[in-house]
């Protein structure tokens, strides 16, 4: 009983340590539900889609309810930043380079495709990325459009946006729609993307 004496009384929020403690909440939430997501894409069978966007709920609608203050509106510079790498994805896509889009990812970045298979490292995105650039999408356009930029605290945003893809050889003539949500961390002040989805929407799909 003194062992788990001991434990409490170190684990409890002193007064004059409060904004420590909201501090410490707020990573340590986070931190579980980045760290959930990360053991679940490592899994053979994963249904990515439904897994991403169950960790958006989780990080946007229960984060706020249990750490009070943490959900920043997030500042200009921090904004801009995160509107720029929509930016420099669809510039990197048009121009076929492939280690400016793999540079917008962290080292340990994941990316799951719309057909479910799971790229995991930057080296992995850029070659995989590399190839079918030098294939099927040598001529392709994408364009893109944000459509939602929601912090989910002072170093983590969701970001949602919608493209809209001409060019695949696979499919002559056609406009292939796409929408890609992304979870993107601030590390040494700079913001990069840790995991996306790319979802293709169905014909019958309204924009």
């Amino acid at each position: 009983m003194r062992i788990a004496s001991h434990f409490w009384h170190r684990r409890l929020p002193k007064p004059h340590a409060l904004d420590e403690a909201a501090v410490f909440e707020r990573t340590s939430f986070r931190s579980l539900m980045i760290s959930c997501w990360g053991v679940a894409v490592t899994r053979r069978h994963v249904d990515g889609p439904r897994l991403l966007g169950f960790v958006c709920v989780l990080l946007g609608v229960l984060a706020p309810n249990t750490m009070g203050q943490g959900v920043s509106a997030g500042n200009k510079a921090d904004r801009d930043q995160l509107t720029a790498i929509i930016d420099k994805w669809e510039k990197a896509w048009n121009s076929h380079d492939m280690p400016a889009f793999a540079s917008l990812f962290h080292e340990d970045g994941v990316w799951i495709l719309w057909t479910g298979e799971v790229w995991k490292g930057r080296n992995a995105i850029e070659e995989g990325h590399a190839a079918v650039h030098k294939t099927v999408f040598r001529n392709s356009i994408q364009r893109e459009r944000l459509e939602e930029l929601t912090f989910v605290g002072s170093d983590a945003a969701v970001v949602r946006f919608y493209s809209t893809l001409t060019g695949d050889e696979r499919a002559p003539g056609k406009t292939i729609r796409s929408r890609k949500i992304l979870i993107v961390t601030k590390r040494a002040g700079a913001w990069k993307v840790g995991w996306g989805q790319n979802t293709r929407l169905a014909d019958s799909t309204p924009e």
